[in-house]
């Protein structure tokens, strides 16, 4: 078969920016594979950022505003579907689709009626590339009862699961999210939760500790020169989010600007420091984690192996404190198995639009809690030849929708 060519763009949790990937598939359905071609970072405009830090879970926003981070959002997104192209020297014309995930402005998992607002305009993406974009792939399972995340649990079932050892796969991106793929399992034995916070909650911590001078804390840096406040995370560690049964989903606002505002006036008041804060939201993080892993298996034995990607791998100490807590697994990178940890996302997300143009259910059930396997993926056409090329290639697949097996 003839290898198709699509593009993955994701943007990232953290809020720094958009990340896209070209890749080369081969086969269809259950036999799809992809090859990394190319990748490019688009960066988010500092004005961007800041703006989607002021109308970010918990906060209050007009309308307008929320309308021009869609589009924003949706014009970065194209711009990094040129970039990863022209870096390539690769024309758009011989790219089948693009899968481009949404910002999560707002979710909601509890309550009578879950809810998800993504922001990144697909039309601007189809517009600007002519290349036909599937996005918004949370919503269907959201409306077939599920929490909508993770949503990249079937594409690292495909690319992460092994016949011998049981893995998980941790993006430590906004949150730390989990995937446990057991040995020899099948996409049904899938789980997905997130465990609890990560650079959001750092972020937060170094910009009201900063009264908004600085915005992260690059790997660690300062963390590592404070002391773990055991007192305040045996507090944090009460939180009944950590007892709660997978799937799970951290609600809007949680361990977010208002949760830091207030570690932060606590700090003050009781004469921690900054780099104080900064080490002992680390060790929570990787507490909760290696919490989340133990619970995962009958025997309390976490995973052998332990995937990390997301922009919290370049944390020194959050991956020192991880080892610590789960000596008996093998930690590495998504790199040491072909995917490199910071593409991981933008790749499972042009797999998702591969596998909805074969026909082939997107969720994961066992991992969102969705009612059944749904097609997932709002089509939005490119230019007519493109469309053509894309419904073209629907007609020619099974009318059977086929499930993957281990």
């Amino acid at each position: 078969m003839t290898p198709r060519f699509l593009i993955g763009v994701a943007p990232g949790t953290s809020l720094h920016g958009v990340n896209a990937v070209l890749l080369e598939v081969h086969g269809a359905g259950p036999d799809l594979a992809v090859r990394l071609v190319h990748s490019f970072p688009q960066a988010y405009p500092r004005d961007l950022r800041n703006l989607m830090l002021q109308l970010g879970a918990g906060g209050t926003a007009e309308v307008k505003h929320i309308g021009l981070l869609h589009r924003l959002v949706g014009e970065l997104a194209a711009l990094a579907v040129r970039g990863v192209a022209d870096g390539a020297q690769f024309s758009l014309q011989q790219v089948l689709c693009v899968g481009c995930a949404g910002h999560p402005l707002w979710h909601e998992s509890d309550g009578r009626y879950p809810s998800l607002l993504e922001v990144g305009m697909p039309a601007i993406v189809a517009e600007r590339t002519g290349l036909t974009t599937l996005s918004d792939f949370r919503a269907r399972d959201l409306a077939a009862g599920g929490l909508g995340t993770p949503a990249e649990a079937l594409a690292d079932f495909m690319l992460f699961r092994d016949a011998n050892e049981p893995r998980a796969v941790i993006h430590l991106g906004g949150t730390a999210n989990v995937v446990y793929l057991p040995a020899r399992g099948r996409e049904q034995d899938t789980l997905g939760f997130e465990a609890g916070p990560c650079n959001l909650l750092l972020d937060a911590l170094v910009r009201h500790g900063t009264a908004g001078r600085e915005s992260a804390d690059p790997g660690g840096r300062y963390a590592v020169q404070g002391r773990c406040v055991d007192e305040l995370l045996e507090a944090w560690l009460d939180h009944p989010y950590w007892q709660r049964r997978p799937p799970k989903v951290l609600g809007p606002g949680a361990f977010g600007d208002a949760f830091a505002a207030g570690a932060v006036r606590l700090a003050r008041q009781r004469e921690y420091d900054r780099n104080d804060l900064l080490c002992t939201a680390t060790h929570l993080i990787a507490r909760v984690v290696a919490l989340a892993l133990r619970r995962l298996r009958p025997d309390g034995r976490p995973p052998d192996r332990v995937l990390l990607s997301g922009g919290g791998v370049r944390n020194g100490l959050l991956r020192q404190l991880l080892e610590q807590q789960l000596p008996e697994c093998v930690l590495a990178k998504t790199d040491s198995v072909g995917v490199p940890a910071e593409h991981r996302r933008a790749v499972a997300h042009g797999m998702l639009a591969g596998l909805t143009l074969d026909g082939v259910p997107g969720n994961v059930p066992a991992a969102t809690g969705a009612a059944g396997s749904r097609l997932i993926g709002q089509l939005t056409p490119g230019s007519p030849t493109n469309w053509a090329r894309c419904v073209a290639w629907m007609a020619e697949q099974p009318l059977m929708s086929y499930r993957l097996t281990g």
